[in-house]
Formats: C-alpha cells, sequence, structure tokens
C-alpha cells in the first residue's frame, strides 16, 4: 500500500508540474544566441509565400549560400532554414514540413554525419531549440518527438541549466561556467532576412591547413530512419503539389578525398531506398580548402558565391517548371480556362 500511494503521489506530482510547465509556455522570444535564430527562420518560413524555394540543412547552408543571388536568378522566393547540423536531420525536416505549399520547391541539403549513427536525431542542443519552439507548434514538432520532448524535457534541461548558472555566479565562477563567445558573428542577430548567415563575410577565417577534416562514418553505421524520415517530406510535398529534392552539401576536398568511397557507397544506397531525386553529384560541391571558412561545411563570401552559382546551374531547369506551372495556372485563373 506504501508503494502504491508514492507512486500515485509521483503521478500526481508529475502532473502538476506538467499542468505549470505548460500554462507557463515560454519560447524565451528574448534570447540573443545563435540557437534562439531557429525563432527567425520560423517566422521567415510562416511568412514567405508559395511558391517558394525552401533550402532544409545544417551549417552548410546557413555559411555557405547567398540565397538573393539564389532568388534573382530562379524567381523563387527562397526560405534559407539552415542553422546547426547537430539538431539532427529529423528536426530539420520536422520545422519546415508544415509550411511546404503548392508549386514550392524543397530542396534538403544534410551534412554526411545526419545519416549516420544517432547524429540525425539531434544531440543536447536540441533541447535548446525546441525550447525556442511557439505554442502553436508543440503539434507540429509532436509528429517527429513526444510532448514530452517537446514541451517538458526543455523546460526542465533549461531550468537545471539556469540553477547551475545562478550557483556558479554565487560562487564567483559564472565565468568559468559560461564564458563569453568570442565569435560575435555566432549569434541570432547574424542572419539576413532570407536566413543567410552574413555575419562573417568579409572576415577572416581559419588558416586553410588548420581545419579540421575527417572521413565520414562507415556504411555499417547507416541510419535508415534518416532516410524515412526524408520519404515522409517527399510524400507531403507531392500532396500538397510541391517538389522535393536532395543535393550533397559543400564540402572540403581534403575530407572528400579520404570519405569518397563511402561517399559513393551511401549515394547508391540513397538512390536506392530515398524518394528524393538526387540532383547533381557530391563532386560538384567540393571546393578547396582556401574557400572555406572555420570548418569543413562553412564557406566563406568567395566560397559561397561559387557554390551558389553551381546550385543555380543544376536547379534552374527545376525552378523554370515551377514559375511556368504558376504563370500557367494564373493566366487560367484570369482566363477561366478549364
Amino acid at each position: 500500500m506504501r508503494r502504491f500511494l508514492s507512486r500515485v503521489i509521483a503521478l500526481a506530482a508529475a502532473i502538476v508540474i506538467s499542468g505549470i510547465l505548460i500554462s507557463r509556455y515560454d519560447a524565451h522570444a528574448a534570447d540573443d544566441n545563435y540557437l534562439a535564430a531557429v525563432l527567425e527562420k520560423d517566422r521567415l518560413i510562416r511568412s514567405t509565400p508559395s511558391p517558394k524555394l525552401i533550402l532544409v540543412g545544417g551549417s552548410n547552408l546557413a555559411f555557405g549560400i547567398d540565397s538573393r543571388m539564389l532568388q534573382d536568378s530562379l524567381g523563387l522566393r527562397v526560405v534559407n532554414m539552415g542553422l546547426y547540423a547537430k539538431l539532427g536531420l529529423r528536426y530539420m525536416l520536422a520545422q519546415a514540413r508544415p509550411y511546404i505549399g503548392k508549386g514550392d520547391l524543397v530542396i534538403v541539403v544534410p551534412e554526411y554525419e545526419q545519416f549516420f549513427g544517432e547524429f540525425g536525431n539531434g544531440d543536447f542542443t536540441l533541447n535548446t531549440a525546441l525550447l525556442y519552439a511557439p505554442l502553436d507548434r508543440i503539434g507540429d514538432f509532436s509528429q517527429s518527438y513526444s510532448v514530452i520532448d517537446v514541451v517538458l524535457r526543455p523546460r526542465v534541461e533549461n531550468t537545471r541549466r539556469s540553477f547551475l548558472k545562478g550557483l556558479a555566479q554565487l560562487t564567483g565562477q559564472g565565468q568559468a561556467y559560461q564564458p563569453q563567445d568570442t565569435n560575435s558573428y555566432y549569434s541570432r542577430q547574424a542572419f539576413d532576412s532570407l536566413g543567410d548567415m552574413v555575419a562573417h563575410l568579409g572576415r577572416s577565417g581559419l588558416h586553410p591547413d588548420s581545419i579540421y577534416v575527417k572521413e565520414i562514418p562507415p556504411m555499417r553505421e547507416f541510419n535508415a530512419e534518416m532516410v524515412d524520415e526524408l520519404n515522409v517530406v517527399a510524400g507531403v510535398a507531392r500532396k500538397r503539389g510541391a517538389r522535393a529534392y536532395f543535393l550533397f552539401p559543400a564540402y572540403i576536398d581534403r575530407s572528400y578525398e579520404v570519405s569518397r568511397p563511402r561517399i559513393d557507397s551511401l549515394r547508391a544506397r540513397l538512390e536506392s531506398d530515398m524518394h528524393l531525386p538526387i540532383v547533381g553529384k557530391a563532386s560538384d560541391f567540393v571546393l578547396p580548402a582556401p574557400l572555406f571558412f572555420d570548418t569543413r561545411y562553412h564557406l566563406n563570401q568567395e566560397g559561397r558565391r561559387l557554390r551558389t552559382l553551381r546550385m543555380i546551374q543544376l536547379l534552374r531547369p527545376y525552378a523554370l517548371r515551377e514559375v511556368s506551372a504558376v504563370r500557367t495556372s494564373s493566366s487560367c485563373a484570369v482566363a477561366a480556362c478549364g
């Protein structure tokens, strides 16, 4: 009986705490850190009407695309949703999926690691991103995560961090616990109105030889669930009169050379199981080290210009098809054609 009563009390406490947390739902809209830019991305995709070109991926897109050039060249409004690879591909797709509309082009450009192990499910930073989910997005994210993941866990984690931060400040260890970020371009304000990271443009990055390179994981660690997530998006796009495509990310040449056999194997697996057509080749976006900023995925100003030109060349036929279809539809509406 005592054990039963303990469980009843624990359940009642959990329900009360859950109610308090949900009733006091706070998306921390005033935060200015880099991950808080998910709020800007959310507003951008909500407010951009279709037809639009939606770029879905991690920081390879944030640091590596000139969306205005893309928009002017392809004739479609561009929404760059790229932010941070470690949020995971599952989160990136869940964030964009509800706002795919008729005539949209969805271009998914994930980092290679998204397909291996648990990387695509996100790391601890996912809690922070979900903390910023507006109240009306709970249902959207709950299709990919549980309500506990979306609502409770981020707030419990935020409470824990706030407690530790306060304790550190009380003991004079605040700076050691949370040192000030010396990279001012990693902030919410670093993005332009189309979702591009622009604060790093014109700045000196790491010396090309010091940029870390590594081989992508072996195929035995391939996570088929990420392909399932992509196929869901392909189906959503098809039902809504949109189209979804897959592109490989920009990648530093030294990493590509050590990973080429594994990248070839990855492409073969994707071609076999994925419902998104692959546009271009991995080698289309392999660039030399002097064009990268501070990681093997982050391009500097000249690098993003060249990568954007390559994307324009590859995507133009698909964009022209959508633009032509929209114009034909508009003409029919005016002329009341059948």
